[in-house]
């Protein structure tokens, strides 16, 4: 039987390798350095999000066969500063991983927000889409 506590941490760890493998083409072509995520080790204790490092961004990740989108999602709003975007990674065995964010759209003079979720290939547009706005205009 797998214990709960490293089916999560795995978990975490194949989700930092793919948001990293999808930020590198994004970096690569502003002339960045790379992406630096890592698993927040104090999240237990102190509480917060699983992964640090890419700080508008606040995200939960959750390998579990009994999916509770809802639960899971209540806790990622609830972790995100207000500065961020809740980002829910999710996904059973054998399944492709499954995303959920808060988006805010600026429509008939009212900002608006919307929970979406998102496949994989959706997902991986929309963050190197999101990357790339956000890195290009800091410099």
């Amino acid at each position: 039987m797998v214990n709960i506590r490293a089916k999560g941490q795995n978990g975490e760890r194949e989700a930092i390798r793919l948001l990293v493998d999808w930020a590198t083409p994004v970096t690569d072509s502003l002339g960045l350095a790379p992406v630096d995520l890592t698993r927040n080790l104090e999240q237990t204790r102190g509480g917060g999000y699983d992964l640090t490092g890419i700080d508008w961004l606040a995200v939960e990740v959750k390998r579990h066969e009994n999916l509770q989108v809802s639960q899971w999602w209540k806790q990622a709003v609830k972790q995100a500063q207000d500065h961020q975007t809740p980002l829910l990674m999710y996904r059973q065995n054998r399944t492709p991983w499954r995303f959920r964010l808060r988006a805010s759209v600026y429509h008939t003079g009212r900002l608006g927000h919307y929970t979406v979720d998102m496949a994989l290939p959706d997902a991986q547009l929309w963050f190197q889409t999101e990357l790339w706005v956000r890195l290009s205009n800091t410099g």
